[in-house]
């Protein structure tokens, strides 16, 4: 037994300080991560490693005591930028030693995804970088007018011989949803529900509807709807382009309205504004009562919901919710269609002389708002139409 002590005690050594082979078995480098991700780890051997750790960018991201073979992490990226490159490594601690595995780079996917109309009115589904999204086949034949995407991408809501249909991405079927006898014009899907906002026609007034799932449509405007402005009533004529908010809670639309009652120093004027008012068409509010002779288009919301983008005659504007309106510089001439980022601070649009997609930043207070720099992101060319919403999935 003497003789062999030193043989074992050497063969503990050796144990002891066998080289730790430290592996990420998955994902694979280069991998698009979008909101949680498991990350697994392998040792070999690993029975005396008292500490494994995830590392990101070098900083300590998980922690694992006496770990066994395999150590799984998960990685929640829901807080850091859309596009960011990222470097993943895993470190094992073993006596005084430390292992670490091959450094992999990691990507945050895109958390949204653009909605687009190219040549013939074909529906179109890009990355905000604007590279074509290839999961997506794009839609054609429909003729799809207003299209708009519901919650998380998964189905459009679009016109159609202004009647509104749904359809799912990117192969389903276009259910009709509903119809005015008149028309339909316009119409916008809630970015939190499965509620639909559009304009038709019932009779000699334009007004508004929302439609949730198969439940009969609400009327939310009426012809009795009256404003004060200029201290003058003012009953509607007509309300358009209905837009909600990122929190789904109110709707931007486009109001005309006419002073109806006799002897007044308004009678026979009408009005043209930029209205808000809360998704069942309570508390409506003016953004542009200091506006006048202007015709407006094109509403998108800033992610937070403080301030209104849209086009004037002229120019583009904006507007926050005390009815402060801006002129903000976007491109030479109005764009034909713009889209605010829901995540941050991105505005894109469709330039009004090529037509190719472009982007600029927007930079805001609570009374100020102005746009820094600009960046082409294809080379292809688009329609009239942009729609911006946050993704759900891969």
């Amino acid at each position: 037994m003497k003789r062999q002590l030193p043989l074992l005690l050497l063969f503990l050594f050796g144990a002891c300080t066998d080289e730790v082979e430290v592996t990420i078995v998955a994902p694979s480098s280069n991998w698009e991560v979008y909101g949680e991700d498991t990350i697994q780890v392998s040792l070999h051997p690993y029975r005396n490693v008292a500490l494994l750790e995830l590392l990101i960018d070098s900083v300590v991201a998980g922690a694992d005591t006496y770990p066994g073979p395999t150590s799984s992490f998960v990685w929640n990226v829901a807080g850091l930028r859309e596009a960011g490159v990222h470097r993943v490594q895993a470190r094992a601690t073993s006596g005084s030693r430390e292992y670490l595995s091959a450094e992999l780079t990691a990507t945050v996917g895109y958390r949204s995804r653009l909605l687009l109309t190219g040549a013939g009115e074909t529906l179109r589904i890009h990355h905000p970088d604007g590279r074509r999204d290839k999961l997506f086949v794009p839609m054609t034949g429909a003729g799809p007018v207003c299209p708009r995407f519901r919650p998380g991408c998964k189905s459009v809501v679009f016109l159609w011989n202004r009647k509104l249909y749904a359809s799912l991405v990117p192969t389903g079927q276009a259910q009709p949803l509903d119809s005015v006898e008149n028309g339909i014009f316009n119409c916008d899907a809630s970015p939190v529900s499965n509620l639909v906002a559009f304009d038709g026609l019932p009779a000699a007034t334009a007004h508004i509807f929302t439609k949730d799932g198969t439940n009969p449509r609400v009327q939310i405007t009426h012809d009795s709807d009256f404003v004060i402005i200029d201290s003058s009533r003012f009953t509607c004529t007509s309300n358009l382009d209905p837009v909600f908010s990122p929190d789904g809670s109110k709707l931007v639309y486009r109001r005309d309205s006419r002073c109806l009652v006799p002897g007044d120093p308004h009678e026979g004027e009408s009005r043209l504004n930029v209205f808000v008012m809360n998704r069942d068409g309570s508390s409506p509010l003016n953004l542009t009562p200091g506006l006048a002779g202007e015709y407006f288009s094109g509403f998108t919301w800033t992610f937070d919901g403080k301030w209104v983008l849209f086009l004037g005659v002229s120019r583009t504007l904006a507007a926050n919710l005390s009815g402060q309106v801006l002129t903000i510089h976007v491109s030479q001439g109005l764009p034909p269609a713009m889209a605010c980022s829901p995540t941050d601070s991105t505005l894109i649009y469709i330039d009004p002389g090529d037509h190719r997609l472009r982007s600029t930043r927007l930079v805001w207070t609570a009374d100020t708002i102005y746009t820094s720099g600009e960046n082409v992101l294809t080379m292809e060319t688009f329609g009239n139409c942009i729609d911006w919403v946050e993704y759900s999935g891969q």
